[in-house]
C-alpha cells in the first residue's frame, strides 16, 4: 500500500522511525513526512500567521516546519499531488491518546486531517512506562501492531469505508503479552489536575499543564477501561464531522 506517514513527535522520534523500518520491511510504499520539532498537544491546529516550509532530507522522508495537521495538508499537495496514498498513518506517538486526549492531540489531528481529504487514516499511540528508565522500551511490540492492522484494512479493504479516522492505543508490552484487539467508545477522565505554578529567577511567574487525572475505575466498555484494566490494544472509530444530532431540535425549540 502507497502509505503517508506522520507523527507529532517529529521526523526525529524512535516512534515513527520504527513504524517507518517496519512498513517498509512489510512490502509497503511509504513516504514520512513528520513535524520538524515535537508538536505535542498541538492537536489539529494548523499555521495561519506563519509561512511554513517542506525539506526533504533523505530520500521519502521529509520534514515540515510546522504542526501535524499542515504536515499532512502540505506533504499532500507538494509530495503525492494528485495521486494521494491509500492511508495517512500517524505515530507511533509516545504517549496513549485515550479519552479527551483526542481532542489535544496531534497524532489525531494529523490523521483527521488526512480523513478530511478523502484518506483512510490512522493514529497509534503507545503509553509511558512511568517505573522504567526506558520509558519506551516496547515501540518493535507497537510497529508489529501497525503492520498487522496495515495487513487486515488490506485485506478487508472491498468492505470498508473509502474515508475514516480510527484512534489505536496499543499497550508498552512485549507482543505476546498483549491481549488482542477489541473497538471501544471514547471514555471520559476527571478534570486535569490544575497546573503547577511556578516563579523564574527572573520573578516571572509561569505554569506547566497539570497531570491527567487518574481513576481506580473507568466506565466499562470505553477505551480508558479496556486498556487499562485488560491490556488490550483499542480501536475507535471517530466521528469526522462531530454534531450532536439530538441536540438540533432542543436549538430549534429555542430559536
Amino acid at each position: 500500500m502507497r502509505i503517508l506517514l506522520t507523527n507529532d513527535d517529529s521526523y526525529l522520534a524512535t516512534g515513527i522511525r520504527k513504524v517507518f523500518n517496519a512498513l517498509v520491511n512489510a512490502g509497503h510504499d511509504v513516504i514520512m513526512i513528520a513535524p520538524e520539532h515535537n508538536s505535542s498537544g498541538a492537536g489539529h491546529s494548523i499555521a495561519v500567521y506563519n509561512p511554513i516550509s517542506i525539506t526533504k532530507v533523505e530520500e521519502k522522508i521529509y520534514f515540515v516546519s510546522s504542526t501535524p495537521a499542515d504536515s499532512v495538508r502540505l506533504g499532500l499537495q507538494e509530495v503525492y499531488g494528485s495521486y494521494y496514498p491509500d492511508l495517512v498513518i500517524s505515530g507511533v506517538n509516545h504517549g496513549e491518546n485515550l479519552g479527551e486526549d483526542i481532542f489535544y492531540s496531534g497524532t489525531v489531528g494529523a490523521a483527521r486531517e488526512g480523513a478530511l481529504h478523502g484518506i483512510r487514516s490512522l493514529a497509534f499511540s503507545m503509553n509511558i512506562l512511568k517505573d522504567s528508565q526506558d520509558r519506551f522500551k516496547h515501540l518493535d511490540t507497537a510497529a508489529k501492531v501497525v503492520v498487522d492492522l496495515v495487513h487486515k484494512i488490506e485485506n478487508k479493504s472491498n468492505s470498508l469505508p473509502s474515508s475514516f479516522v480510527w484512534n489505536i492505543n496499543i499497550p508498552n508490552k512485549p507482543y505476546n503479552e498483549l491481549n488482542g484487539y477489541v473497538s471501544a467508545r471514547v471514555g471520559l477522565r476527571p478534570q486535569h489536575e490544575p497546573l503547577i505554578k511556578q516563579e523564574t529567577p527572573r520573578m516571572t511567574t509561569i505554569y506547566w499543564q497539570g497531570f491527567s487525572s487518574r481513576l481506580n475505575e473507568y466506565s466499562e466498555g470505553t477505551d480508558l477501561d479496556l486498556f487499562v484494566n485488560y491490556n488490550k490494544i483499542t480501536i475507535t472509530p471517530l466521528e469526522l464531522l462531530p454534531t450532536n444530532h439530538q441536540e438540533l431540535s432542543l436549538i430549534n425549540a429555542i430559536i
